[in-house]
C-alpha cells in the first residue's frame, strides 16, 4: 500500500512540474511545494514503526486489569 500511494505521489509531482513549466503561476508551485513534502514524509518514514511501540499496564494490589481493543463499560455491582 506504502509503495502505491509513493508511485501515486510521485506521478502527481510530475504533472504538477510539467503544468508549472507551462503555466508558471503560484498554484502549481504551491501544489508541487505539498507533493515534495508529502514525498519526503512518505520516504521518511519508518514503515515497522508499530514494532518499536510497547505497552506496559501495572495494577496495584486488589486491583485488576481490563484491556481491550475498544471502549469497555466497567460497572460496580459489588453490594457493600
Amino acid at each position: 500500500m506504502k509503495k502505491t500511494l509513493i508511485i501515486l505521489n510521485i506521478a502527481g509531482l510530475l504533472g504538477a512540474l510539467i503544468w508549472l513549466m507551462v503555466d508558471k503561476d503560484w498554484e502549481p508551485l504551491i501544489t508541487s511545494i505539498g507533493l515534495i513534502g508529502a514525498l519526503i514524509a512518505q520516504l521518511s518514514s519508518d514503515k515497522n514503526s508499530s514494532k518499536n511501540l510497547v505497552m506496559k499496564q501495572k495494577g496495584g494490589k486488589n486491583s485488576k486489569n481490563y484491556q481491550s481493543k475498544g471502549n469497555i463499560k466497567i460497572t460496580n455491582n459489588d453490594k457493600r
